[in-house]
């Protein structure tokens, strides 16, 4: 039994939560920082949410694609972009890196990584770790975009994965959801995503963040544990698994 957890966990990030069906393993992992917060108002936070994919024996060729991803962030953290500037998805794409910066660089809300498997018959599949770059983007109707640019230097290329924010029910009050675009769907396979999302700037004289968030500890309590996000992760084979993370906060000052 314990080869069999140790297996489980081979290669996820410590701390992750993990759901496994079949063969197919994810783990979902994130919090906030920092983790000390006033009981009443929310105040500026960074807030990271991250993914693992793998195959319960090892063969990551036999992974199934990864097509949509769902992020439900707990209620007490929201999002405020009012006076933020926005992006463009043909500012950023095709464009390096650097070209991205340069063009939409006030709008950038956050960083991270991607790891893809590359599947381009005949050759065999290879791994591609890449960097994400969040910017804030145009609305669509009344809901906000977030677009992350994930691009890689060796071998060159990028695609932009374009997260729709919506207003969710009951614990989860943000829900970021995106799908690998059609481009990408014949050669790249998901198997590691994090994203910090962290933007403090200033509008019409005071300052402003991107996302903040309270601990809201019942009243006496020094502390909470909470449902801090849930992932839900859609494969091209017709599965779908969710995973919950929770996490604790602290009342600053204790009181």
């Amino acid at each position: 039994m314990i080869a069999f957890v140790l297996l489980l966990c081979a290669g996820m990030p410590a701390g992750a939560e993990l759901v496994r069906q079949g063969d197919l393993i994810v783990a979902f992992d994130g919090g906030l920082r920092p983790k000390e917060l006033p009981r009443t108002h929310a105040v500026p936070v960074a807030v990271r949410v991250g993914g693992d994919i793998r195959d319960a024996g090892g063969n990551q060729a036999r992974l199934p694609q990864l097509r949509t991803i769902a992020v439900a962030i707990n209620r007490a953290g929201r999002l405020y972009d009012r006076g933020l500037p926005s992006c463009e998805v043909h500012s950023i794409q095709p464009a390096t890196e650097r070209e991205a910066r340069r063009v939409c660089g006030p709008a950038i809300v956050g960083t991270g990584h991607v790891t893809l498997q590359v599947r381009l018959p005949p050759q065999e599949p290879f791994a591609v770790r890449a960097r994400l770059l969040a910017f804030n983007g145009p609305r669509e109707g009344p809901r906000k975009l977030i677009l992350a640019q994930v691009y890689a230097e060796d071998p060159p290329g990028a695609f932009v994965l374009t997260f729709k924010v919506s207003r969710g029910k009951g614990l989860f009050g943000t829900v970021l959801r995106t799908a690998l675009p059609p481009e990408a769907r014949n050669w790249a396979y998901l198997t590691h995503f994090d994203l910090t999302l962290n933007r403090t700037y200033s509008h019409r004289g005071r300052a402003r963040s991107y996302i903040s968030a309270a601990c809201a500890a019942p009243a006496g309590f020094s502390g909470a544990v909470f449902p801090f996000a849930r992932a839900t992760y859609g494969f091209d084979d017709g599965r779908t698994l969710k995973v919950t993370a929770v996490r604790s906060c602290r009342v600053r000052g204790g009181s």
